[in-house]
């Protein structure tokens, strides 16, 4: 069966003739679509139960007449060739709804970018689009452009002094207070990481509030108010909170909430909500909203705290 975020479910029995048998040999024979490198991945992300409890040994030899209940991922979507929603267009800005693994520039692998994306639509005008900050190829969200120099020098020096307002959305796991703030030093680490130093790293200072909890999880907002790499997703790791599906920093790829009831996290589940900042020529405090993606809902369906 499928669940509502994509992945694909499996319960059986071992017949006795299963026993002895390694247990991702079972699998592998018994369903015909599933791979031993998925296998794997589904037994690292503690997304497969042995009579009720988490199982992560491929070599596990059955008994015979054990119950099995299977998660997989959902196959990767592609990446989208096609315009992302254009939440905001006038004379000077653009903003679009990032989807979740989209590159918001051009990257070594190839493929759709955002502001590759961003350029074919303008195709044929006068204006060269300015990408006006980042996001992880993973993060979803507000993504915004300047369309003309103007707009670029009072946006790039908006965000350089901290004038713009940005709000996210994070589902993570624990338990964490309502409010708490994380201030620090960052510096960039190994294979990729980003890590906490006592001195010589760049100040990082970040403002949360949780919207709601859930069974070992909950919705927080996060309001960064400098922007270091990876930032919110190292603050909440280092306060035992990770971002579900944020392997890089320890996050949980999925939750049992009970021995039939598994929720998958397809990726680091943080997405850009808010930008307020003040528009460059008009003047006027401007506010951009992007909806929730598709991958938060299962999660926020089992809120048993729900955010006004």
């Amino acid at each position: 069966m499928t669940s509502p975020n994509g992945s694909r479910r499996w319960q059986l029995v071992v017949p006795q003739q299963g026993r002895g048998e390694r247990l991702d040999h079972f699998l592998a024979a018994a369903i015909a679509t599933c791979s031993r490198k998925a296998i794997k991945r589904a037994l690292d992300g503690g997304r497969l139960f042995l009579d009720g409890r988490v199982e992560r040994r491929a070599g596990r030899l059955l008994a015979g007449g054990e119950s099995i209940l299977l998660t997989l991922d959902a196959p990767a979507a592609p990446l989208p060739a096609v315009m992302p929603e254009i939440l905001f267009r006038d004379g000077d800005l653009l903003a679009v709804n990032k989807p979740p693994g989209l590159p918001v520039h051009a990257t070594v692998a190839g493929g759709p970018n955002a502001l590759d994306l961003v350029r074919n639509l303008l195709a044929g005008e006068t204006t060269d689009p300015v990408l006006l900050h980042r996001l992880d190829a993973d993060t979803s969200g507000v993504l915004l452009f300047a369309l003309n120099a103007a707009a670029n020098r009072a946006l790039a020096s908006d965000f350089a002094a901290r004038r713009v307002a940005k709000r996210y959305l994070a589902l993570v796991g624990g338990a964490p207070p309502a409010r708490f703030t994380v201030t620090n030093y960052l510096r960039p680490g190994v294979r990729g990481r980003t890590v906490a130093v006592a001195s010589g790293g760049q100040s990082a200072h970040t403002e949360f509030k949780t919207l709601g909890q859930g069974s070992g999880f909950a919705l927080v907002e996060a309001s960064p108010r400098t922007g270091r790499t990876h930032q919110i997703r190292v603050h909440l790791a280092d306060l035992g909170f990770p971002l579900l599906g944020d392997l890089l920093y320890g996050g949980p790829p999925a939750l049992a909430l009970g021995a039939d009831d598994l929720l998958t996290a397809p990726r680091h589940l943080l997405h850009a909500h808010r930008l307020e900042f003040i528009h460059p020529s008009e003047k006027r405090t401007l506010q951009i909203s992007a909806p929730l993606p598709q991958d938060f809902k299962p999660f926020l369906e089992k809120l048993q705290k729900r955010p006004n």
